[in-house]
């Protein structure tokens, strides 16, 4: 790994620590942190064909489980898995039952954007049922319903909420405050606002909200308005 690499994945690392603490992690078939993944030691749950690449990068994932109706067969002969043919859920839902069922709760959520658009919608729409964190890209997040306190999270951070599908919440320490603000799925959202202050808080008053905060210093137009400069 060169020095520019390594330098990427210990920031990557960092935004770990503004997630709820997990007890493992499940790799969807879409993009994958793959330096992060070697870093982190939780037990890596792969839902079907995400077992391909994680192989092929040189991770090995505790189970494998699915419909396997995109894993490699031969990966199969010597790892660990479970083939559920119940075409009423996702292996996304498979691989969630499993981890309900053994304890690995909370979990982080990683691959959730690969696919066409439905297919990352479905997704979404199942982590609403959770309270998991997710690593997607540029993004980590979580579902909440109830509390959330940063103490130290970079000053003009872009963070966004959407109601799952509905929730009301209050904030501290965000550019445009939220006072009992209703957020829903065809409603309002607070999308692309900004962290003013080191410590921030959020608390959901009812209902349940995804928040999604980037890892990246991303300069938009709000971003260079706020610093008197559109150069």
């Amino acid at each position: 790994m060169s020095n520019a690499e390594a330098a990427f994945m210990q920031d990557k690392m960092k935004w770990l620590k503004f997630l709820p603490t997990c007890r493992s992690i499940l790799c969807l078939d879409g993009s994958l942190p793959y330096g992060l993944l070697k870093k982190i030691h939780w037990p890596i749950i792969a839902a079907d064909g995400a077992a391909n690449k994680l192989v092929r990068n040189g991770i090995e994932p505790r189970m494998i489980l699915g419909d396997m109706d995109s894993v490699d067969p031969n990966l199969l002969t010597k790892r660990e898995h479970l083939k559920i043919l119940d075409q009423d859920t996702t292996d996304f839902e498979k691989a969630l039952d499993f981890i309900k069922g053994e304890s690995l709760t909370p979990t982080m959520v990683t691959g959730i954007d690969g696919g066409y658009m439905d297919h990352i919608w479905n997704n979404v729409n199942i982590l609403a049922r959770t309270r998991s964190a997710f690593f997607s890209r540029d993004i980590v997040g979580m579902m909440m319903d109830d509390f959330y306190q940063s103490d130290d999270i970079p000053l003009n951070t872009k963070i966004s909420l959407f109601g799952m599908p509905y929730g009301v919440v209050n904030s501290k320490g965000l550019k445009w405050e939220l006072d009992g603000m209703e957020l829903s799925i065809g409603g309002k959202t607070s999308f692309g606002n900004r962290t003013r202050c080191s410590k921030i808080e959020l608390r959901v008053l009812s209902g349940k909200v995804m928040v999604c905060i980037s890892t990246k210093d991303i300069r938009d137009a709000g971003f260079l308005w706020r610093q008197g400069s559109l150069d």
